[in-house]
């Protein structure tokens, strides 16, 4: 071998190496993002096959990719009802895709910008009489309503309607727990996002052979709500420039959103 060969091994050893330690210094300098997400959301978050799936999930990717190198996110699927409780106790940092209620979650104390708009419904057997339960001043059996843990959706006529007893809540799990409550005719009514509801009850009565929906009816829509990632007010106390790092999750969210609309985001 001539010494032109010895040279040019030189050089793409030494390329070699100088993309292997320039790798390690990203690495070094990219920070890990874990965000909290429900594990039982379809379509927006939810676990299938032992993977985080959903639509948030997939649009939070691409706004990680957009972070990068500083920041990386990482998704830990848990209950809804789990992830607040971790949230609340500032032993996480974040958690998607929340409602922004300020009052009711004084534990979140920052919000992210909407990451989408969900449309939250009651859904009820078809002879429920629902306005009943807000008209008369008594009933003679409360009106079941299955919601999911850790869930505030209830407007205000549904919250006086509970306090003085004419609506019973019954809090469930998941969409999936409280859809087949529903068909068994274990809760009259269930509250939560449309497009979820509609989504498991579908699938939920192909699984059991069951024909058809009719049953059933969007009896009523409580309100729009937007979906963020809420930061824990005790964690934040502790995570150094964490102004910075959320003006660069919002100008990556703003472009990612500028970029899907209307697949993602409708007008407020």
């Amino acid at each position: 071998m001539d010494f032109g060969f010895y040279k040019y091994l030189r050089f793409l050893i030494g390329f070699v190496l100088l993309l292997y330690f320039s790798a390690q210094l990203v690495a070094k300098e990219s920070q890990e993002i874990r965000i909290l997400v429900d594990d039982d959301y379809p379509p927006y978050s939810y676990v299938e096959n032992g993977k985080v799936k959903g639509v948030y999930i997939d649009f939070i990717r691409q706004v990680s990719r957009e972070l990068a190198p500083n920041y990386h996110i990482r998704f830990l699927p848990l209950p809804w009802k789990r992830a607040l409780m971790l949230v609340e106790q500032g032993k996480e940092f974040a958690i998607l895709p929340p409602y922004r209620h300020t009052s009711t979650r004084p534990f979140i104390s920052h919000y992210s910008e909407r990451i989408g708009l969900e449309e939250v419904v009651v859904l009820c057997h078809k002879n429920v009489r629902l306005g009943d339960y807000f008209s008369k001043s008594e009933v003679s059996k409360p009106l079941s309503l299955g919601i999911n843990a850790g869930y505030i959706l209830l407007n205000d006529a549904y919250q006086k309607a509970v306090t003085r007893g004419a609506i019973l809540l019954e809090s469930n799990k998941s969409t999936e727990h409280n859809v087949e409550k529903l068909l068994k005719r274990r809760i009259d009514c269930y509250i939560n996002d449309k497009t979820s509801t509609l989504l498991v009850l579908k699938e939920t009565m192909v699984q059991n052979d069951m024909p058809n929906n009719d049953d059933f009816i969007v009896m009523e829509t409580i309100s729009s709500q937007s979906a963020h990632i809420g930061f824990s007010k005790e964690y934040v106390k502790h995570f150094a420039d964490f102004d910075m790092f959320l003006t660069s999750l919002n100008g990556a969210i703003k472009q990612i959103s500028n970029q899907q609309q209307p697949s993602l985001n409708n007008d407020d």
